[in-house]
């Protein structure tokens, strides 16, 4: 009963307040004498109406209390102006009804700011429950996150490992069964089915067959596998891809999947490097090469099973020409003679006709007509003999030089001039040889070897090459691996020539043998790092961008690298390397030295390699002669290239030298 009586005068406190206010009007103004003193007590209850009820309430109050005391003067005046004048009682009863309705309106105003200001302290105060609420849980959480982020790494760490296994395990199979160049290009997608210019490289054994007969299946397994083996080192070291093993044989490609350009001179490296290794590692073999180049269909072959192969009449003609190859040679096609010529020695390989046993005949008698012919260089009929017999051999070409000879001593030889053409009629036949599914007769050239540069007159006198050219082998070198990295440029030789110079300019310029050692080992490897500059960037083929060039400048300090992991430590040979490159001005690279800041073996490096590559053909061009190169030497040194004091001795050298060497055949 309490409870509804207390919930009906909170719902109904307005109205009851201002009802209470007008009985307390009429019983102040119906009781008390003084009405007058007690108008100021009205201002009590409308101020607590304004503070307690709100601005409309309290002036409402007002409004009701002028309203009800306004009767009762109008009911009773005499009550109200008894002591003073009436107009002066109106006027107070009026300012007293405005500051009531005025009070009224300020309180309640302030009442409702003050309402707006608790409202917002109690949103203050809700929200900061809520900030504390979700303070507590992000402590809550903060305290588990270590724990959770810790587990979340090592799930993840687990997830990467096995990814990392399993991406492993595929490339280690990719990798046993495919070229591992191949597998990396085919995970990435960059593997491509296009017809390329490639050197294709067919081997094999003579005679395996047999030899696997006559022996138990193990051993022969193991010595295989040792060949090849040793075989795999000759042909990845020059960048060659093994398509297949055929038995004993291998087929290889050269300038595919990577497209080097000079993939002819790698091909025949590795043919050579490969039968050196045979005759060193298995001499109780012999060993087949044949190569061709030219246009083949490469990419992937097969549906489920896929190997990276070639395909085409290149792929055949190698294959037919390592067929007829004799055993422990390297036969090569017309087109990679065409290539290869300038870097190795290459000789004709004539059409095979008869028994072998026949041509050793053959032999013997020119071998024997020769020795003759040296005792009476003269004796035409012992001459014409050997003409003959060079054509019975088949050797069309040998036999129209020693019947033209004939003709230039005896315009009237009758008999040698019939020789000369009918080895001149018969030579496409005999010096060609026919290939099995081709209808033209193919030229074929059998390689003996790689060139020494030193020998080239233009680019070495004679006196220079007999005086210096023992100091080269007294030095054990990585050869192989410097011909690779030279073959990629083209510039097979390139190192050979640097390091003998560069001995000679130092004996010439007084350093010690220590000194001239090491520069013979800086000057034959000091174009090691190119190895890590791509191999399209390589050769001067295109201009380079700023990029480009910025990697290029890079190649002298990764040869210091290289060569230190070689096992050559001195770092007096490391600097030599390092700065080659340095211009006696300071406009080289990679640190910018100038002047006497760059060793002296990097100066005489500097030269070394310049003249070599005026010297040398590059990109089709004829190199200069020595005297001609000099002159382009002397005309950079002006622009400041170079140290004087290094041009000076080369030029004492090749020009004093020459002079001496004049006087002793006048003598």
């Amino acid at each position: 009963m309490m409870e509804k009586l207390k919930r009906y005068v909170f719902d109904h406190f307005e109205s009851h307040f201002i009802f209470t206010i007008l009985i307390s009007v009429v019983l102040i103004n119906y009781f008390v004498y003084s009405k007058i003193a007690f108008l100021n007590f009205y201002y009590l209850p409308i101020m607590l109406a304004g503070y307690y009820l709100g601005r409309r309430t309290a002036v409402l109050g007002a409004f009701f209390t002028i309203l009800l005391v306004g009767v009762f003067v109008i009911a009773d005046p005499q009550n109200y102006y008894a002591q003073e004048e009436k107009y002066h009682m109106y006027f107070h009863l009026t300012v007293w009804a405005g500051f009531l309705i005025l009070t009224g309106w300020i309180i309640g105003g302030l009442k409702e700011k003050l309402r707006f200001t608790d409202k917002l302290r109690e949103e203050l105060a809700h929200e900061k429950e809520l900030l504390d609420i979700s303070n507590r849980r992000l402590n809550e959480y903060s305290s588990t996150l270590e724990s959770k982020v810790s587990a979340r790494t090592r799930e993840l760490e687990q997830e990467q490992g096995t990814v990392e296994s399993l991406k492993t395990r595929v490339e280690n199979t990719l990798f046993s069964v495919m070229d591992p160049k191949v597998a990396r290009l085919m995970i990435e997608g960059k593997l491509r089915n296009e017809k390329l210019p490639v050197s294709v490289l067919f081997s094999d054994l003579k005679d395996f067959t047999h030899y696997s007969e006559q022996n138990p299946p193990e051993k022969v397994i193991s010595e295989l596998n040792s060949y090849l083996g040793e075989m795999e080192d000759c042909i990845t070291q020059f960048y060659g891809h093994i398509d297949k093993y055929i038995g004993d044989g291998i087929m290889v490609e050269f300038g595919a999947p990577v497209k080097y350009k000079n993939h002819s001179i790698l091909a025949v490296l590795s043919a050579l490097s490969m039968q050196e290794r045979v005759r060193t590692s298995h001499p109780q073999w012999k060993m087949r090469v044949g190569i061709a180049t030219g246009l083949s269909v490469v990419g992937l072959l097969g549906s489920k099973r896929k190997s990276y192969s070639c395909i085409g009449d290149t792929v055949n003609l190698a294959s037919r020409i390592e067929e007829l190859c004799e055993p422990g040679e390297v036969y090569i096609d017309h087109n990679t003679y065409m290539i290869v010529q300038q870097f190795f020695h290459v000789s004709r390989v004539r059409s095979i006709s008869g028994k072998r046993e026949t041509d050793k005949i053959i032999e013997t008698e020119i071998q024997s007509l020769q020795n003759l012919l040296n005792q009476n260089p003269n004796d035409l009929q012992m001459m014409y003999a050997l003409g003959q017999a060079f054509f019975k051999k088949r050797a069309a070409g040998a036999a129209m030089e020693v019947f033209d000879k004939i003709i230039r001593l005896d315009p009237d030889h009758i008999e040698a001039r019939e020789g000369y053409q009918e080895a001149k009629r018969n030579q496409d036949e005999y010096e060609k040889i026919a290939i099995r599914g081709k209808t033209e007769r193919v030229a074929i050239y059998r390689v003996t070897g790689i060139k020494d540069p030193l020998m080239d007159r233009n680019k070495i006198p004679r006196y220079f090459y007999d005086q210096y050219a023992p100091e080269f082998s007294k030095i054990k070198l990585p050869v192989e691996l410097v011909h690779a990295c030279e073959a990629v440029d083209g510039t097979l030789g390139h190192g050979k020539t640097v390091a003998l110079l560069s001995y000679a300019l130092a004996e010439q310029l007084g350093l010690s043998h220590k000194e001239k050692e090491e520069l013979l080992i800086a000057g034959y490897l000091h174009d090691l790092g190119k190895m890590i500059v791509p191999h399209e960037m390589r050769g001067g083929h295109r201009p380079l961008s700023k990029t480009e060039q910025a990697l290029f400048h890079k190649h002298p300090v990764e040869s210091t690298r290289l060569i230190k992991q070689l096992g050559y430590d001195s770092q007096i040979l490391l600097n030599y390397v390092k700065s080659h490159h340095e211009h006696f001005n300071g406009s080289g690279y990679p640190e910018g030295l100038k002047g006497e800041q760059i060793p002296l073996g990097s100066r005489i490096l500097s030269i070394a390699n310049d003249f070599d590559v005026l010297t040398s053909r590059r990109k089709n061009q004829e190199g200069l002669n020595y005297q001609s190169a000099v002159k382009e030497l002397q005309k950079k040194a002006k622009a400041g290239k170079y140290d004087p004091q290094c041009l000076a001795a080369l030029i004492q050298l090749l020009n004093l030298q020459s002079a001496s060497t004049h006087q002793l055949a006048r003598h």
